[in-house]
């Protein structure tokens, strides 16, 4: 986060500080640099994979398929929660990926309504490619956050989620 960045949350705080005076007003400015944290989060995912023509649900389709290579597929309704994203637009993100020939749709066995969502052999390896990608983006982006800072940042995380009702 640079600078600017830390003083527009620290400006935040002061400014409702100012106007609630008995207030603890520290929790706005956390949020206001989780908002920032998420934005620029939002940016480097498209700067880390975009080289690869990936948009960032296309990715995270990509991922959950590789970590479940034992199993024939997975539904849009299962997909959906696991890539954190809508029922339209998981769709549409499947069909992208369908027409670059990384996944395809077979009928499942179990639900004749339904489609088993898989990776392609091209989809196996560039799913390969992006995850790899992507683990030394968030080395390199994580590095200044180290051992135990990491940790506590990590629970605080969890926790917060949670709260939220996040998985």
């Amino acid at each position: 986060m640079s600078d600017a960045q830390a003083d527009y949350a620290d400006s935040v705080v002061a400014a409702w500080s100012a106007v609630l005076p008995d207030a603890e007003a520290s929790s706005v400015g956390f949020v206001v640099r989780m908002h920032q944290a998420m934005i620029a989060m939002e940016e480097f995912d498209r700067r880390s994979i975009g080289a690869l023509d990936l948009t960032a649900p296309e990715y995270m389709v990509l991922a959950v398929l590789a970590t479940r290579p034992d199993e024939p597929g997975l539904t849009l309704r299962e997909l959906r929660p696991l890539v954190m994203y809508s029922s339209g637009g998981m769709t549409h993100c499947v069909d992208r990926l369908a027409r670059k020939e990384l996944v395809e749709r077979r009928p499942n066995p179990e639900d004749g309504r339904s489609v088993l969502v898989r990776l392609t052999e091209a989809g196996r390896r560039c799913a390969r490619t992006a995850m790899r990608a992507r683990i030394d983006a968030l080395d390199g982006l994580l590095e200044p956050i180290a051992g135990a800072d990491r940790d506590v940042v990590d629970r605080a995380l969890r926790i917060l989620a949670s709260t939220l009702g996040g998985r």
